[in-house]
Parts: structure tokens; sequence; C-alpha cells
């Protein structure tokens, strides 16, 4: 069943003019921005591509999402999938899955940025594989959220304008004077998406940041799938208490599960042998 409901979207989607005008604008101001970034550095970089089309994809990803469901219950179709015995779970993640393959489409283009710098540079390839890797993990995370959001309406631009400040609020959550603090600055910091991309940009995998990623995808799938059922605002209400739930959850399996495999060349951002021995030495001697 999801396989059809994938089918059928990705079919809509792309007799659509609205991958292509979101793909061109997506890549020309990526594009533009990355060639700014590269002469204000003077240095044939890939870390600063992933940030700016990270940044980007919140807007694009909620745009190519904004139809899935809310179009749906719109034209009426929606009652009649439920009514034929269609899962609210596999036309949830069918739809999900075409928005995010969609996206990933929409953004490929920006691996010949990355061709380009290789070509006239010699940069860590490192960054490259965890930054595509963060920038997929980011891309399904919205897309989950940008479902949900047309769960909620019947109106596809307010589905896109939520999903949008959604995606906005949790980019900038760690943007704060006191994020490095235990407040509620530092609390929120852990729920930035921007914060979880850049390890990502810089070259390592954080198993932390992964399995927050997975978990928000998860979570705003829950609540879309039992946001399609009536009664419509208890569902709406005990939707948001448990996206949250999730969210918070998703940020304790992400301290706790919290491993870092270094992609960079020569382990450039791992301790060496000589450090984590000085480290040692000193926990001892503080114990």
């Amino acid at each position: 069943m999801i396989r059809a409901v994938l089918r059928k979207e990705l079919a809509v989607l792309w007799a659509s003019p609205l991958p292509y005008v979101v793909g061109a604008l997506f890549n020309a101001v990526t594009g533009l921005l990355f060639i700014d970034q590269l002469r204000g550095r003077e240095q044939a970089l890939l870390q600063p591509l992933f940030p700016l089309a990270g940044f980007l994809l919140l807007v694009a990803v909620p745009v190519l999402a904004m139809r899935s469901l809310a179009d749906e219950r719109r034209t009426g179709s929606l009652d009649l999938l439920l009514a034929v015995s269609v899962p609210a779970r596999s036309l949830v993640v069918g739809k999900w899955l075409a928005a995010w393959l969609v996206s990933m489409a929409v953004a490929a283009p920006t691996a010949v940025f990355a061709a380009l710098v290789f070509r006239f540079g010699a940069p860590d390839s490192g960054p490259l594989t965890s930054g595509f890797l963060g920038l997929v993990l980011l891309a399904g995370a919205v897309a989950a959220l940008g479902v949900l959001a047309s769960s909620l309406t019947s109106s596809q631009p307010v589905a896109a304008m939520v999903a949008v400040f959604a995606v906005l609020v949790l980019w900038f959550a760690g943007a704060g004077p006191d994020a490095g603090s235990a407040g509620l600055g530092g609390a929120l910091a852990h729920f930035s998406l921007s914060e979880r991309l850049r390890s990502f940009s810089g070259g390592a995998v954080d198993t932390g940041d992964v399995a927050f990623f997975v978990c928000l995808a998860a979570g705003g799938l829950v609540v879309a799938a039992a946001a399609v059922r009536p009664p419509r605002g208890l569902l709406r209400a005990a939707g948001v208490a448990l996206l949250l739930v999730a969210v918070v959850g998703a940020d304790v399996a992400a301290d706790r599960s919290r491993r870092v495999v270094d992609l960079t060349a020569n382990d450039s951002l791992s301790l060496t042998a000589e450090t984590k021995q000085v480290v040692g030495q000193v926990r001892q001697r503080t114990v």
C-alpha cells in the first residue's frame, strides 16, 4: 500500500511545475551564496555548502510537502481513501517518502558545486560524505513536519507557512546569547537543527544527531497519521503534545547514544593518543 501511495504521489508531483521551480530557485540561490562564501574565504572548502543548502531546504521541503494531505482534505478524497480502508499510516508514510525523495532530487545538483571545488582545489573529502548525509537526514525530518502541517489543514499555503515557521524556530533555537548556558537557551540549543547539522558539515557523523533527526521524523509521522482521523480538534491538540514528547525523547536518545565518527583526513576532529593520555592522567589526579 505504501508503494502504491508513493508511486501516485511521485507522479502527481513531477507532473506539476512545483519541483522544477523550487529546484531552479534552490540551486541558483545555493550556488550564488556558496560562490560568495568561497570568494570571502579564498579557500576551496566544502564546509560552507551544507549549512547554506540546509537552510534553504527549510523553505523548499515544506513547499514540496504542502499539498500531500491538505489537497486530499480539500478535495474530499481523504475521506474516500480512509473509507476504502487505506491505512492512515500507509498514506502518511507514502506521501512523506515522496516529498523526501523529490526534495533529494531537487537538492542533488548541489553535488556539481562540490565537484567544481574538487576540480579547482584539493579539499578534505570527509565533509562531502558527512555533509550530504546530514542534508538527507535534515530533509527527511523537515518533510515529516511538512506532512504533519499538511495533515492539519485543507489549505496548502497555510500548511507551507506553518511548517516553514516551525522549522525556522527549530533552526534558530540555539542562536540566543545564553545558548551555551544551563538555562532556557541551553535547553533550546539541544533542539537546534542548525547545531545538529554543524557536525555533519565539519566531517563528523554524530550518532546522537542521527538519532535526533530520525526520532523527529518518526514523531512527526506518528502525529500526522493520528491527525487524519476524526475528531479533529481533540486529535490535533493531542498530536501537538505527542510531537513535543517525541522531540524531547529524540533529544534524550541523542544524548544517550552519542558516538562520533570522524571522516576527516588524518582524523583532525579526534583527540590524539597523547591528548587522551593527558586527559586520563588529569582525571586520575582529580579523583
